[in-house]
């Protein structure tokens, strides 16, 4: 099951973060009563909520430690290797080379990104020389796109897995709705207001 996949530098997490709480995602407008799950005898949507909830807490502390990944560059196709980050307040994604002279950076709003996409779904709106390096590539199933609401180049990063790709793609789209609907309120929130701290 893809909620139970959990990236391997995070498994020694830091007593301080464990005391998120879920706030993600939560609906006032729920129906409390709901579909049961039969043993259980808890609604079906709450818990299932509920292992979102956990998904993309967990998601959240690998990503403000950082997560190594390949950045795939727009203009040529070649991959190099990289690390994103989330910051404190969980609206801004960075991306940084490995290099040690820091090559790449990007510092992307997550307000502003209208969707992330597998390769499949990307391909109209990847530049060709990513389309031609990835298309044929064993890489394209760990291969994303971070596409923007104001129509800038895309960012393409390759994952470790599927797995991984997968988590990313679902957690940067609940981070960025957050991101969109809490983006105006005052302070800087973090970590506490996403999961009620």
């Amino acid at each position: 099951m893809l909620f139970s996949s959990t990236c391997c530098a995070c498994d020694r997490v830091d007593i301080g973060e464990e005391t998120f709480t879920q706030q993600v995602l939560h609906d006032p407008q729920g129906d409390p009563q709901g579909d049961r799950a039969p043993e259980s005898g808890v609604p079906q949507a709450a818990a299932e909520k509920s292992r979102l909830q956990e998904f993309v807490k967990d998601f959240a502390k690998c990503a403000v430690r950082g997560v190594h990944c390949r950045v795939v560059d727009s203009a040529t196709g070649n991959a190099f290797h990289a690390a994103y980050s989330v910051d404190a307040s969980l609206r801004r994604l960075i991306l940084r080379s490995d290099a040690s002279n820091d090559l790449y950076h990007r510092n992307l709003e997550m307000s502003r990104i209208k969707d992330v996409y597998d390769f499949e779904s990307a391909t109209e709106v990847l530049p060709e020389a990513v389309t031609h390096a990835i298309g044929g590539s064993d890489t394209r199933d760990r291969f994303l796109a971070i596409v923007f609401a104001d129509g800038s180049e895309p960012v393409c990063i390759l994952e470790a897995s599927v797995e991984e790709r997968d988590r990313f793609i679902m957690c940067v789209k609940i981070l960025r709705l957050y991101a969109q609907t809490h983006g105006t309120q005052s302070g800087e929130g973090g970590a506490e207001d996403v999961f009620g701290g």
